[in-house]
């Protein structure tokens, strides 16, 4: 007889799933959670996190892990997607995204409005109208269209014949679902019994498919064969890239591999290559912060640094910085690794060859190309560092990213790298630092009154808001009631103050406290602000709070 491995694709928090192995023996389903065996078909176990007691009832259990190892799914969205006719939604570009009580909430661009009204009063449906552009709603389309091909959420693999086609098939709609769900990342995490894959999702990972261990050999030689990796090497990293088309987009993808005491794990970084720059404006910068900002990038020379961890946005802000000043009669020039935005009439050079052509070596041949305005993607050594400063004190300016905790920190890593004070302090216009939050999602937003206990911490930052905003959670954020993210900043303007007190080369925590008595304000300030504003949950803005403690 042969056992086909049931495998459910998820999209987490959306769902809970049960923590168990489930296989289709003689068409009969049994799953096991906790050691307590459940008999049924799959939508007696497949329930929102919402209606987590229904499944309790058979298994005894109160409760769920949000991230369990095993799982079955089911679209929480399905009533609101097949209300409306196929040929209404293939025509006028609607999508029905949730219901609110007995309101169908259907996101569609303004200028089809009439036509949904005009369907919807002949049918007696009661409707909401969300303005939402066309390649918001066709993404969203295909997803449903996707999630019901995959045989109601999940594929059928037989384990006795993992195939070539099989397996590319997986791998395939693995990347497609994760490019529709907007995500960043794919993690393949082998365990004993399982293969995990995660994506990230507005910068938190989500279960996506929970495979059998079996599959792990498989799935790993089919992605090292689409890299150019080495299938033989199972020992040391490997890094590889491809690229791949989902709809009309088409996605850059890089590989990197490393060996865990149950296998390879493989992390897959999406790029889309029609992602475009934001514009100053839609950063997310206070009126005060944004000021600075035009002032410092503005100048005629010097050095701009941004600041945060991997995976900030700090490439975002700096070409936005650079969109901002880049006109027809300066030669603007970046070095990046990778080249992220791809934009008309500026030189940009990718880093080929790291040990060999890095960014200090590149730096150097572009001083001898007659530059105005220079980017450099990161500074990770003195090398570096020093040449900037060099290049930013000889007449160019000079944008560039850095790893540190704040603008502070970013001052004192250049201090670090052995450049000298005076000439940190001639040199540096200002630093950017910045951490991303999620956005919340606009199509489901809803108000609410400001309860005791967030008027008190709203109060705390000299901020007031008699009613704030979440998402009630929508097809077109998963669930997760949110959208995207946006920056929080901090921004440290030099004065001429604040240059000699570099000079005198001050304790961190002095030049901090001076700074702030200058004007600058804090991240966790300005994460507080945009919750006041309705753009974040409060709650989203206290978590950076917490991780930068």
């Amino acid at each position: 007889m042969t056992v086909k491995c049931e495998v459910a694709l998820t999209a987490e928090p959306r769902f809970v799933s049960v923590q168990s192995y489930i296989a289709d023996v003689d068409d009969r389903y049994v799953a096991t959670y906790k050691g307590k065996e459940v008999d049924g078909n799959m939508s007696t176990i497949e329930v929102l996190r919402e209606d987590h007691k229904l499944i309790a009832e058979h298994i005894g259990e109160e409760s769920f892990a949000e991230d369990s190892t095993q799982g079955l799914t089911t679209d929480p969205f399905a009533s609101a997607h097949t209300a409306l006719p196929q040929e209404l939604i293939a025509k006028f570009d609607c999508l029905g995204l949730r219901f609110d009580g007995d309101i169908l909430v259907i996101g569609a661009p303004k200028t089809n409005w009439p036509k949904i009204e005009e369907y919807a009063k002949s049918v007696k449906l009661k409707i909401k109208l969300i303005d939402a552009g066309e390649h918001e709603i066709r993404e969203a389309i295909s997803l449903t269209q996707t999630i019901a091909r995959s045989k109601n959420n999940s594929f059928d693999i037989e384990v006795s014949e993992v195939g070539e086609a099989p397996i590319s098939a997986l791998v395939q709609q693995i990347v497609e679902r994760a490019v529709l769900e907007r995500a960043s990342d794919i993690h393949f995490e082998p365990y004993k019994e399982d293969l995990l894959v995660r994506v990230r999702i507005d910068g938190r990972l989500r279960l996506l498919v929970s495979l059998p261990s079996r599959l792990a050999p498989a799935v790993t030689s089919r992605i090292k064969v689409l890299s150019q990796m080495n299938i033989v090497e199972r020992r040391r990293p490997q890094d590889g890239q491809f690229s791949t088309t989902v709809g009309d987009r088409h996605i850059d993808i890089r590989v990197a591999s490393v060996t865990t005491v149950h296998g390879e794990k493989i992390v897959l970084r999406l790029h889309d290559a029609r992602k475009q720059s934001v514009s100053l404006e839609e950063l997310g910068m206070s009126g005060l912060q944004l000021e600075q900002f035009s002032r410092m990038i503005r100048a005629t020379n010097g050095l701009i640094l941004v600041a945060g961890p991997t995976g900030s946005g700090k490439t975002t802000t700096l070409h936005s910085g650079i969109k901002a000043v880049s006109v027809s009669w300066k030669n603007v020039v970046t070095i990046e690794d990778p080249v992220e935005y791809v934009v008309p009439g500026i030189t940009q050079i990718p880093i080929i060859d790291p040990a060999n052509a890095g960014f200090a070596v590149q730096l150097r041949a572009v001083l001898r190309q007659d530059p105005d305005i220079i980017l450099v993607g990161e500074t990770r050594d003195a090398e570096t560092a020093r040449i900037s400063v060099q290049a930013a004190l000889t007449g160019h300016l000079v944008f560039s990213s850095i790893h540190a905790t704040d603008s502070v920190g970013a001052v004192y890593r250049l201090l670090q790298m052995d450049i000298e004070p005076h000439l940190v302090a001639s040199s540096l216009r200002g630093v950017v630092s910045q951490r991303l939050i999620r956005r919340n999602c606009r199509f489901c937003a809803t108000s609410y009154k400001t309860t005791a206990a967030e008027a008190k911490t709203l109060e705390a930052f000299g901020l007031k808001a008699a009613t704030l905003v979440r998402g009630a959670g929508c097809t077109l954020c998963g669930g997760s009631g949110f959208r995207d993210r946006i920056a929080t900043y901090q921004i440290l303007e030099m004065t001429e103050a604040l240059s000699d007190l570099i000079v005198s080369r001050p304790e961190p925590n002095e030049f901090r406290k001076y700074a702030a008595d200058s004007g600058m304000t804090t991240m966790d300030h300005e994460a507080v602000r945009l919750a006041a504003e309705g753009i974040t949950t409060l709650d989203e803005a206290l978590t950076l709070m917490v991780s930068s403690e």
